[in-house]
């Protein structure tokens, strides 16, 4: 339920499309020739490309949008996102699983009917071969250790893959069924990590999904086609396109002139005018996810000692106070965003877990950097402290105008403190390398959590610093450690709560990031499309239920698919 306080226009614009279609009619559509229920091409814009369309390789979400459609996990989760046992799961190519008397492993039957859409029947090798890459310890993926308790897999018979777990877990499905997309070992081969991303199968994949893949024009497009004998049913969309734009602003535009059917996020200055148009529905949007600015608390030079800034406590929690997120959240997004609490979405934070944020206040913020011995000196009253000023580099993706505006508020608000930001605009591709290579003072990004906040581990604990773990903040501390292995350990639900107050109040407290907002992302849609509900996992989660009815179809929509398998 969403509960609304002084809406202001420009949420009340967006609210009015959850009731009703935004924007006028469309225009008369060409005859295609094509009555039936199944059918029709929707145009995706992306504001990048992706890089490959290998799942292990997977780290994105211009990449997981093509990936998730085209293969399949042994089961996926719920719409409660229930994450705990295996109650809240949907069968997907297990058709079934079973338990040991002791709990310890769990024998996952497939699907009988499952093909790879090359033809070839699916095996439990399958599931090995895609089990031993995703945990491979030599190879650099940010997943890895959520395989941490799975000792093996092993094949029972052609159709069974038997998991073995190390011990006892509330997240042991979890861990089995949802986090690795299922590959075919006929294709992959004998290739090690290494050899991943030359593989054919990287740049043109085959899966099991309700799309199959067609072609990748690079610089163009990615194109999919729904399996019309898939053995879960055809997809209701007879083609995906995915057309690539050079920024946020292109892909906007595309959707504004029908070139494309689909684009999220819109940009708050973007919404009045998709209300506005007849071509387009504003489509509101919550992930599992939030904006942060992270602090690297180690030296990039030398990741054995602490930053020379961002490695003292005081002046990370000294920004934090001095940073007027609700300010920022206002001005950027207007009413479609709140403020973030800590690194976890609201929905993960009960009112009662009674956790206490740092909030705005400019005079402790300046008394702590004081007594920090951090010093205003010079005439451009910078912080300095032993001869190290208080400037801190920022890097942010370069065609973010979002964050390009937060930004500007923020320098402008920790100047007021005696800190200097600067600014770093790097293309998706650098700024990821400068921050998994651990070399940035700070990062500007998103980071859209996994259902159950099992990423609290990869993303924050000690053991997730350097190596294979996205702990790319250095973040390190005992008692939130504890905590996290505790929340996410337990069967107790009571003891579940505790500890993730405990690890909430912690890293909020030691301040390794600021938390900046959560997003209700506007997604900008043709009025052709009825999408159904966009699932807060994933908007391409729900891609094959899309639906085109006839009369709303153009010429683009007819490509001559069967309609039913």
């Amino acid at each position: 339920m969403l509960h609304i306080r002084h809406a202001t226009p420009l949420l009340a614009a967006v609210l009015g499309c959850l009731f009703t279609a935004c924007g006028g009619e469309t225009a008369p559509p060409a005859d295609t020739g094509d009555a039936g229920a199944d059918g029709g091409t929707a145009v995706v814009a992306l504001s990048s490309e992706p890089s490959t369309l290998l799942p292990v390789l997977v780290r994105n979400d211009f990449q997981q949008a093509v990936v998730e459609v085209v293969y399949d996990r042994l089961a996926d989760i719920g719409p409660d996102l229930q994450t705990v046992g295996d109650a809240g799961f949907i069968p997907r190519l297990a058709s079934g699983w079973q338990w040991s008397a002791d709990s310890l492993s769990i024998a996952f039957a497939l699907d009988e009917r499952a093909r790879w859409h090359d033809g070839t029947p699916v095996s439990s090798e399958d599931v090995r071969r895609s089990f031993a890459l995703y945990a491979d310890p030599q190879y650099e993926s940010p997943i890895v250790d959520l395989f941490a308790n799975i000792d093996s897999v092993s094949i029972t018979d052609s159709l069974t893959a038997t998991f073995w777990f190390k011990r006892r877990s509330p997240l042991q499905f979890y861990d089995a069924a949802y986090h690795m997309f299922i590959m075919p070992a006929h294709l992959l081969g004998d290739a090690g990590t290494t050899e991943l991303a030359r593989l054919p199968l990287a740049s043109a994949p085959v899966g099991t999904g309700r799309f199959h893949f067609v072609n990748w024009t690079r610089g163009s497009s990615i194109e999919i086609v729904a399996d019309t004998g898939n053995y879960r049913t055809r997809a209701h969309l007879d083609r995906v396109l995915f057309v690539f734009a050079s920024d946020v602003g292109a892909a906007t535009v595309k959707v504004f002139t029908g070139e494309a059917d689909f684009f999220m996020p819109l940009g708050a200055e973007s919404v009045a005018e998709a209300v506005a148009s007849p071509l387009v529905n504003v489509v509101p949007y919550r992930t599992l996810g939030f904006q942060f600015v992270g602090f690297n608390l180690r030296d990039p030079a030398d990741p054995s000692r602490p930053h020379p800034v961002l490695g003292d406590r005081a002046v990370r929690r000294a920004l934090s106070m001095a940073t007027n997120r609700e300010r920022i959240v206002q001005a950027v997004f207007d009413s479609l965003g709140t403020v973030a609490r800590a690194p976890a979405p609201r929905v993960y934070l009960p009112d009662d877990l009674g956790l206490t944020t740092l909030d705005f206040d400019v005079a402790a913020a300046r008394a702590l950097l004081d007594s920090a011995g951090w010093v205003a000196s010079g005439s451009d009253s910078v912080r300095s402290r032993n001869g190290v000023r208080l400037r801190i580099q920022v890097a942010v993706p370069a065609a973010s105008p979002n964050r390009d505006r937060m930004l500007v508020l923020l320098q402008d608000q920790l100047r007021s403190v005696g800190a200097e930001i600067v600014v770093q605009r790097l293309e998706i591709g650098s700024l990821i390398a400068l921050v998994t290579g651990r070399k940035h003072d700070a990062y500007m990004a998103g980071l859209n959590v996994s259902p159950g906040l099992v990423g609290l581990r990869q993303n924050w604990t000690t053991a997730a610093i350097g190596g294979d773990g996205s702990n790319y903040s250095g973040y390190s501390n005992p008692t939130f450690d504890a905590a996290t292995e505790t929340f996410l350990t337990s069967f107790d639900p009571a003891v579940i709560k505790r500890a993730l107050a405990t690890a909430m109040q912690t890293i909020v407290d030691d301040a390794p990031g600021i938390w900046l907002v959560e997003e209700l992302s506007p997604a900008g849609m043709s009025t052709r499309i009825e999408p159904g509900v966009l699932p807060s996992i994933g908007w391409w989660h729900g891609l094959p239920e899309w639906q085109i009815p006839p009369e709303r179809r153009i010429e683009r929509d007819r490509i001559g698919l069967p309609t039913s398998n």
